[in-house]
């Protein structure tokens, strides 16, 4: 068994003429046609996984199932075999676009209209496979491929990869998979795909739309973990988070069509893949398809946004860029590098624990400081007014006025209120202010030096603080 060579001849009418892109078990080549000169995409399988039954009989799924498929959102599989030094391929329609993951990766997020106008399309790809019986269980964004056609100006959606396809028994072609073996992408996994459960149908597909949605949307995943394990206990049992207060620019509509397309039981879900399109669209302020071949905007907004996403900062939206020509994607299904789980309420705890013994500390300083001056007997005059802030042209380190006869400054700065959490409170090095203590001063009747005055020990607390 060779490695595939330009202008080798497969099947003795597809000359290869350059390599598209390698994934994890095999490799995908340009094609022409010897006779016709159409342009085709050849996959290959890696010589090290060609003898594998499992990979060898996904690679024949992948064929079969595709090739069973009618839907222009599905891609086109023209020929399977193998090769006379034992190499199996694939002939599939070559593809000139992008996936969906390196969009992604380039623009961060889409906008809610253009996510359901993408979805909507996959979702019929999806609706002609189910009505065959067959179940993806491995959508994602990386086989997702968008293709521009510059007839219509607008994206095609086409699903790729039936790898690990789910087929009814009638079909009588076979699954590869057992009770107990988890198939696919964990992150897009279903709650019943994570159990290893065989018994999977379409309504685990629709939940992997629902994933795909949030992440175009929100710009993020909804679940997260440090290790296989702890990621897929997230999917199984935590809260769902709310799109609207995860980023900004997304309608509450959304929330509510998310709530469903993830609910934990099947049942609850949507009962098919035009029931989950046709409430997208409306949660994004689309109108339904027009003529079958992508979709208008309404040009309404599809629903206020959440106010508490007000102080997320909006993503602006970024346009499309031309593309390259690729082919269709080989991509692995296999555990990816599982990003570490947000920690957002243990740092608002943490702040407001902080904020409560700044808060203290402050008090404790400003008690010090008046039992000080009780103790020290010095006159006190009434006090003058003081700028509420030093001058921006200021020496640095000088001081405001002194209330006291002596001159004397104190040698701690005080300054109230506490700043609230998540603002910076800027302020010049080296200056201090005593507005506070002056007030304090004066609420406490202080008297002149010749008068008695009360030792500090018989003041109390808030006494010293005017209360």
């Amino acid at each position: 068994m060779t490695e595939p060579a330009p202008d080798q001849i497969v099947a003795e009418k597809y000359r290869l003429s350059r390599i598209l892109g390698r994934g994890g078990m095999g490799s995908v080549w340009e094609g022409l046609h010897t006779t016709l000169g159409t342009r085709v995409a050849v996959k290959f399988i890696d010589k090290q996984y060609a003898n594998s039954e499992e990979a060898r009989t996904r690679f024949e799924n992948e064929a079969r199932a595709a090739a069973r498929l009618t839907s222009k959102h599905v891609v086109r599989v023209y020929d399977h075999g193998v090769t006379d030094d034992g190499s199996p391929y694939i002939v599939m329609e070559f593809l000139e676009g992008e996936p969906l993951d390196q969009r992604l990766e380039r623009l961060g997020r889409l906008p809610p209209t253009e996510t359901a106008t993408i979805l909507a399309q996959v979702c019929r790809g999806l609706t002609n496979a189910h009505q065959a019986g067959i179940v993806h269980r491995d959508l994602k964004p990386e086989n997702i491929f968008l293709v521009w056609d510059a007839e219509d100006q607008a994206d095609v959606a086409k699903v790729v990869d039936f790898g690990i396809a789910k087929f009814e028994e009638s079909s009588g072609v076979t699954s590869a998979t057992r009770t107990g073996l988890v198939l696919g992408t964990p992150y897009y996994m279903s709650p019943e795909q994570a159990r290893g459960f065989k018994n999977l149908d379409l309504r685990s597909d629709l939940w992997s739309i629902g994933v795909i949605a949030y992440r175009c949307i929100v710009g993020a995943l909804p679940f997260n973990g440090e290790a296989m394990g702890d990621l897929l206990v997230k999917i199984c049992v935590d809260p769902l988070p709310v799109p609207s207060k995860m980023a900004a620019n997304v309608p509450v509509s959304f929330d509510d069509w998310f709530v469903r397309a993830l609910a934990r039981e099947p049942e609850d879900r949507f009962s098919s893949a035009a029931a989950l399109s046709e409430a997208l669209l409306a949660a994004c302020g689309v109108t339904q398809p027009n003529g079958g071949f992508g979709v208008k905007h309404s040009g309404v907004s599809p629903a206020v946004t959440n106010p508490d996403a007000s102080h997320l900062t909006p993503t602006p939206f970024q346009e499309r860029d031309p593309r390259a020509s690729t082919g269709a994607p080989f991509t692995q299904t296999k555990g990816h590098s599982l990003r570490p789980a947000r920690l957002g309420k243990s740092a608002l705890i943490a702040a407001l624990f902080a904020g409560v013994f700044l808060t203290i500390g402050i008090l404790a300083l400003v008690t010090a400081l008046g039992k000080g001056g009780a103790e020290s007997g010095a006159p006190t005059s009434q006090a003058s007014p003081v700028p509420e802030q030093t001058k921006a042209n200021g020496t640095a380190g000088s001081l405001p006025h002194s209330d006291s006869t002596t001159g004397s400054q104190p040698k701690a700065d005080v300054t109230e209120p506490a700043p609230s959490l998540g603002a910076k409170q800027a302020a010049p090095s080296g200056t201090v202010s005593k507005p506070k203590e002056r007030a304090n001063t004066a609420r406490l009747g202080a008297k002149p030096a010749s008068a008695p005055h009360k030792s500090a020990s018989t003041k109390s607390p808030e006494e010293l603080l005017g209360y």
